[in-house]
């Protein structure tokens, strides 16, 4: 029995070693893994694109162009024009330092048909003289020919963006053209960025505010209850400083229009004035047609004053301008350059037809339309009449028709070279006296001359058809004093 036990007891101790030996295996651990330092290092690497590889391509703002404009009439029926071409120098929207000087130029042509001849200029029109002239001189210039014009200016000091416009007007005071300018640009100061420092807390402070002046227009105006075209008038201003400081050599303008692209005209002279203070500023102008106009002025034209408010320096004003009132004028003949003219002589009586020695006569007169007050190539002829009924003697029966021919003589007639000369047109051509028994009617051929050459001289030459049949047919027509009537608006 006890063998028994002890037998038992081995077999337990034999059953417990083996299960100790079986723990042991089951729980040991695994043999490492290798790692591929080179595949981590594939799998982890970037690559960073270079800075400043593709450099931007800049955007140009646009140069400006020119506003073609119609032909303006010029001496002896030519015409004035100009066209911008090109900035030579300083192109749009250039950016200078404030108080820089510098030169602009122009490329123009004179696209009409008049030579520009000496006397020509350029002229400051509107926007920022930039301290320019009010006129540059133009040398003379060809039809369809280029040339470059040039003025000296400079920057304003305070920033801002900044237009001067000219245009070129012709030795008469006639403005013609594309008004051509220049824009450029004062930036702000450039302000340095400092790193901040820690600095001590300490009490606000209250800001003191700093007051600026303030322009407006209180009152705008016409000086006249009845404009009228062609009638010179003045536009009139009431300029007010309604700010809290001093406005200092400020301009202001006007333009007959208000849609895009209407040109201001500035005033003559500058102004100054104290917080409070008002002034009545006038500028001149003629309007050469007839409507109901809205035009607009603009105190601070310069934009040179720096205001409290910059929002209410214009001003609108509405009203109509009537047709210009008739004329009636009645025009006597220039005695010094009128008279007859045969073979056999000159002299001052206005007489036609055949001598008693048989040579022919023929009347010329020469009407001076200056002396019509306010006419120009652009006025209205309504009337025209050629009054030859106070007359003396009668030619007809023979040696009609009677002629009246419009010629270009100057101021003396010679013979042989006026005295046959060809007609530039044939104002009448009468059979009998009824013809000129009453005022002729030219008023066609008066229109299409003034409209031609203004208030030029007008030269007429009266005779007889058949003033060459010798002496046997020897008759005499005089007049003490032929006239010209013409209704016209100016």
């Amino acid at each position: 029995m006890k063998l028994k036990q002890n037998y038992l007891l081995l077999l337990l101790v034999i059953i417990l070693l083996l299960l100790t030996a079986l723990a042991c295996n089951l729980f040991s651990p695994a043999p490492p893994t290798e790692t591929l330092e080179s595949e981590v290092g594939d799998a982890t690497a970037t690559t960073s694109p270079l800075v400043g590889e593709v450099e931007p391509t800049p955007s140009l703002s646009p140069a400006p162009t020119d506003t073609p404009v119609p032909d303006a009439a010029g001496p002896g029926g030519c015409t004035l024009n100009g066209v911008y071409v090109a900035d030579v120098t300083i192109p749009y929207d250039s950016e200078f330092p404030p108080g820089a000087a510098f030169n602009k130029v122009w490329r123009v042509r004179n696209s009409g048909t008049c030579t520009w001849e000496a006397g020509t200029q350029l002229i400051f029109v509107s926007g920022a003289s930039l301290g320019g002239p009010a006129a540059m001189d133009v040398a003379a210039v060809a039809p369809d020919t280029n040339t470059d014009i040039g003025v000296d200016l400079a920057a304003p000091v305070a920033p801002g963006t900044y237009r001067s416009t000219w245009q070129l007007q012709s030795p008469e005071g006639v403005r013609f053209g594309s008004q051509i300018y220049v824009q450029i640009i004062v930036p702000e100061p450039v302000t340095e960025t400092s790193t901040p420092t820690t600095e001590p807390t300490v009490t606000p402070t209250e800001e003191v505010s700093v007051a600026l002046p303030d322009l407006v227009i209180t009152h705008l105006e016409v000086d006249t209850s009845d404009p009228r075209q062609n009638v010179p008038l003045h536009i009139v201003a009431t300029l007010r400083n309604q700010g809290g400081s001093v406005a200092e050599n400020f301009h202001w303008a006007w333009r007959v229009c208000t849609h895009a692209g209407c040109e201001y005209t500035e005033a003559p002279g500058s102004f100054t004035l104290v917080p409070g203070e008002e002034i009545v500023a006038q500028l001149e102008y003629l309007f050469g047609g007839y409507a109901t106009y809205t035009t607009e002025a603009w105190v601070d034209s310069r934009e040179e004053v720096v205001e409290s408010d910059e929002a209410n320096n214009i001003r609108q004003l509405q009203f109509t301008v009537h047709a210009a009132p008739a004329t009636e004028a009645t025009l006597h003949y220039v005695s010094s350059r009128s008279g007859n003219l045969s073979s056999g002589g000159r002299s001052s009586d206005i007489k036609i037809g055949i001598a008693p020695a048989g040579n022919g006569i023929r009347a010329f007169l020469d009407f001076d339309l200056s002396e019509l007050d306010g006419l120009r190539d652009s006025s209205t002829i309504q009337a025209a009449t050629l009054d030859l009924s106070n007359y003396s003697g009668d030619c007809f029966e023979f040696l009609h028709p009677f002629l009246v021919q419009h010629v270009n003589y100057g101021s003396q007639r010679d013979y042989p070279a006026d005295y046959s000369s060809a007609p530039l047109d044939t104002l009448l051509s009468a059979s009998s006296a009824s013809g000129i028994n009453s005022p002729v009617d030219i008023r066609g051929f008066v229109r299409a001359f003034v409209h031609g050459n203004g208030a030029a001289h007008l030269q007429l030459r009266l005779q007889l058809d058949g003033d060459d049949a010798g002496s046997a047919y020897s008759c005499l027509m005089t007049w003490p004093d032929p006239v010209l009537n013409i209704t016209y608006q100016p």
